[in-house]
């Protein structure tokens, strides 16, 4: 398998660090997701769907524990992810895993999983 060709983001207040083991994708995000942070993760998010099409990812991690703060901005891009797995012709899986703590997390992101219950799953650690 090939390797990963997205780059971490680091900023003052928000992080993005893709890691790959096999044909898992896991994506650990920390800080603030605010509308500063918002262009970086569309842009990382693309870049990613790009490479589960690539590389034939079966599973995307979305590891949010470290995250605080998620603007309707940033949820716009994980949706705009999302939706555009099924046209890159994979049958990828995405989970979202939250800081049970943090109960914000889990009710910020039961839309997304509403709205693709074959795609998303939240595990709360």
């Amino acid at each position: 398998m090939s390797s990963l060709r997205v780059e971490p983001v680091v900023t003052d207040s928000f992080g993005i660090e893709p890691t790959l083991r096999d044909d898992t994708l896991s994506v650990k995000l920390s800080g603030t997701g605010d509308m500063a942070a918002a262009p970086s993760l569309g842009l990382c998010l693309k870049a990613l769907q790009a490479e589960v099409s690539r590389l034939s990812i079966n599973l995307v991690a979305f590891d949010i524990r470290a995250l605080y703060f998620l603007n309707s901005s940033c949820l716009k891009a994980f949706i705009s992810f999302i939706c555009g797995l099924p046209g890159q012709g994979t049958k990828c899986k995405v989970q979202f895993i939250t800081d049970a703590r943090l109960g914000w997390q889990r009710r910020s992101l039961t839309a997304l999983e509403r709205m693709s219950p074959d795609v998303v799953s939240i595990s709360d650690v």
